[in-house]
């Protein structure tokens, strides 16, 4: 194979021969792929061998690490790359004007041709992967920037020595400019989401604050800088973006429930058509793409709706708009159809998604005094992770004014310590870190973003528990532990419960797959045998949900993600633009015992007018159905959040499997035997409404006496399907189906207090 390839090269650099006479080439400087995807690192820098003429080492990013590799520039114009693999080994010829190299052969050199970096017709990138002339990776044509009474900034990088940058705004009849200032811009840092490659800043930066501008408007808005490069060829020194409008910006993030792309959700046709043929959320611009790669414009170009639905053509499954966060978009999905139901003028939308899959709180969160406030953090045995995804994800995007973000966030949180705000413990304590920290940062520049503007949370659904334990207790602690949100801790907050939004057509793909083999797809075979003509029949919904839309990654992604935006959509209108309708579902207000009866008192001010809705209550089989409200008669049992007795010098629990309950969760702080079931011995009781339509009933009489030192509803993994219906998953599906909702659509939130001379006293800092 070696001889081979030698006789190869020989032949392809003979044929190469008078194709090209860049004998005075110098290669040496910064390459580019003309066409970056953003896929990888497109950046190859060249360096020369001082000691072998012709001789030079190319820098590639490699299996997610740098590598340097030689090459040779030969008298006659060809050039060769010598690879780790030899079949990949890269044979090309030199432009005459030594700008390009036209690769034959090779694929880490993508056999297709490389640019000098920022020469004219190079499609150089902008930051963290390049360092000429630009605005940054987050801006381009088609965006949003947000409308006034906020101000807002461009921004960028630069090069060489500049003296001024000059933003000139142009449109709507009106035309202006502002001066730049220089080096105030954040910058991305840690590595890279290629893999491994560390952002190469810091770069000069400049940036310039538009006019406040009313929302809508096609602007276009060009920077032009003296110092860098050659001022006499604009094509090195001025940049423009088109199609730019103002309106509302929104930045959603998190982990994968939250990059769940719109082609895993139910409704995605539906939307699909709604964009393409019915005209409808063309007020709509996004980052299209994976949000995996959400933080730059060359892997997540803006678009409209329109063009990011007609981006794949025909082949409209494969669309940009497909592969969006789905809860982020059907949140603005119903944040125009809110504001066109009540006649109200709907804003250009922007947003963009950074959530990424397997990611912890604290990698979203500043490396700095705000995280290091919370104690028993689950980052604290790999902190250096923290704040990786807050550098690389969040930091590019903190100049961008923006209205308010969303978070969907807290599965790979589950294993560890929910804790409590008050406390400055767990999950608790760093959702509040979270949200005041992207406040802080994003507000710097008065003016800008709000100080307090919105935040939108989204509590985990049951398949989100990643085999963790007190699902129930994270829930609590997503609301910094008040049970419900805005609070105290989290204030302008809203949020969206999803603890009753599992997958509508079960992440086990129902009995149409397993046992019957009514539905052909991947991995189950069609079986006439077990599935007769009727189940066929029967079936053609569940094949349909099923096979049209895929699952990813099994039930921890639940599809049913129209609902959830449709909840946090709501809750965002009533919150920020003015709707008066309720955010959130009945909320514990207080209860009492008496006379063999539990009556439980729902908020009254936060449903707004709602009354409670009981829905069906189905029979209880296994872990499923049932009312969902318990009883605890051990006020010595009661725990949010269990704890195991630590060895002082190895950290790891006693052998001897003593507990204990936090005083931060309820308890006592005191060291309990082996054996002691904290949380445990809970009893199911069956509830009716009251007729005033804002509390329920529970009977006492299963307790045969005894009298119950707390309660609690929605707490932990729960499934309130009718799993005794036989056409569960075969006609329907089952979803949004937990007994206690409000007149709005909105759950009854989940809730846990002790029960204290016959009334509710819940665990600080919730109140009732």
């Amino acid at each position: 194979l070696q001889s081979n390839m030698a006789v190869y090269a020989l032949l392809l650099l003979s044929s190469l021969v008078g194709a090209s006479l860049a004998t005075s080439c110098d290669l040496e400087g910064t390459w580019v792929f003309e066409g970056f995807n953003g896929a990888r690192s497109p950046l190859h820098p060249i360096v020369n061998d001082p000691k072998q003429p012709g001789h030079f080492n190319v820098s590639f990013n490699i299996r997610h690490g740098p590598a340097n590799q030689p090459g040779i520039l030969y008298p006659n114009g060809s050039v060769y790359i010598q690879m780790p693999t030899q079949e990949d080994d890269c044979y090309g010829v030199v432009d005459p004007s030594c700008n390009f190299i036209n690769w034959t052969v090779g694929k880490r050199c993508v056999a297709a041709e490389w640019c000098r970096a920022w020469k004219h017709g190079c499609n150089s990138p902008m930051p963290p992967y390049g360092q000429g002339f630009s605005f940054f990776q987050t801006l381009g044509d088609n965006m949003v920037l947000q409308q006034a009474p906020a101000k807002t900034a461009v921004y960028g990088i630069m090069v060489g020595n500049p003296t001024s940058v000059v933003v000139t705004v142009e449109g709507e009849g009106t035309s202006y400019t502002i001066n730049a200032t220089f080096n105030t811009t954040h910058q991305p840092v840690g590595p890279d989401y290629a893999g491994g490659i560390n952002y190469p800043g810091p770069f000069q930066t400049w940036k310039a604050y538009l006019k406040p501008t009313q929302m809508g408007g096609n602007y276009t808005i060009t920077a032009q800088c003296t110092g860098c490069f050659d001022d006499n060829n604009l094509n090195y020194s001025r940049v423009s973006i088109t199609n730019v409008t103002f309106g509302d910006v929104w930045h959603c993030s998190g982990q994968s429930n939250m990059w769940l792309p719109v082609s895993h959700s139910f409704s995605r046709n539906d939307t699909y058509g709604n964009i393409t043929q019915n005209g409808k959320y063309r007020n709509i611009h996004l980052m299209a793409g994976n949000s995996g790669n959400g933080n730059s414009i060359f892997s997540n170009p803006w678009m409209t709706a329109l063009q990011a639905a007609e981006s794949a053509g025909p082949n409209f499954q494969n669309c940009d708009l497909f592969q969006f966060g789905a809860a982020c978009w059907y949140f603005a999905q119903k944040l125009v159809d809110e504001m066109t139901k009540d006649g109200k003028t709907v804003p250009p939308i922007g947003l963009m998604d950074t959530a990424i899959g397997g990611q912890r709180i604290e990698e979203y969160m500043s490396n700095t005094s705000d995280l290091y406030v919370c104690k028993n953090r689950t980052g604290e045995t790999s902190p250096e992770w923290n704040g990786q995804l807050f550098g690389k994800m969040i930091m590019p995007f903190v100049d961008q004014t923006v209205k308010g973000w969303l978070w969907y966030q807290g599965e790979n949180n589950m294993g560890g310590v929910k804790g409590n705000s008050i406390a400055n413990i767990g999950y608790g304590c760093e959702q509040r870190q979270l949200v005041a920290g992207w406040r802080k940062i994003w507000s710097e520049e008065p003016g800008t973003t709000d100080p307090m503007a919105p935040f939108g949370i989204v509590t985990l659904a049951s398949s989100g528990s990643e085999g963790g334990p007190n699902m129930g207790t994270m829930r609590y602690a997503q609301t910094a532990n008040y049970g419900v949100v805005p609070n105290p801790a989290l204030p302008n907050t809203f949020f969206a419960q999803a603890y009753d939004l599992d997958d509508e057509w079960g992440p086990t793909a129902g009995p149409c797959f397993v046992p019957l083999q009514c539905c052909p797809s991947k991995g189950h075979a069609y079986n006439s045998t077990t599935c007769n003509a009727t189940m066929a029949k029967l079936c053609e919904a569940a094949c349909f949900e099923q096979t049209g839309t895929p699952i990813a990654m099994g039930g921890i992604h639940p599809r049913s993600k129209k609902p959830l935006g449709d909840r946090l959509g709501v809750a965002a209108y009533n919150t920020v633009y003015g709707g008066t309708g309720a955010t959130t579902g009945p909320t514990l207000s207080s209860c009492a015992v008496s006379s063999g009866k539990l009556t439980i008192e729902f908020n009254t001010s936060l449903l707004k007018g709602d009354k409670v809705v009981l829905q069906d209550i189905p029979p209880v089989v296994g872990n499923a159905g049932g009312s969902q409200l318990y009883v605890q008669t051990n006020a010595t049992l009661f725990c949010m959040e269990p704890a195991r007795v630590m060895n002082a010098t190895s950290g790891r629990p006693v052998t001897t499997g003593e507990v204990y309950c936090p005083e931060y969760a309820g308890g006592t702080g005191k060291t309990m035997p082996q054996g002691t079931l904290l949380d445990g011995n809970w009893t199911m009781l069956n509830f009716t409404l009251d007729s005033s339509g804002t509390s329920i009933i529970a009977d006492l009489t299963p307790l045969q006496g005894q009298m119950p030192t707390a309660v609690r509803y929605a707490w932990g993994v729960l499934d309130c399907c009718d799993h005794t219906d036989p056409l569960l998953y075969v006609t329907h599906g089952c979803v949004s189906a937990c007994p206690i909702m409000s007149t709005s659509g909105f759950p009854g939130n989940p809730f846990q207090a002790k029960i204290v001379n016959n009334q509710c006293e819940c665990v600080a800092p919730q109140v009732c």
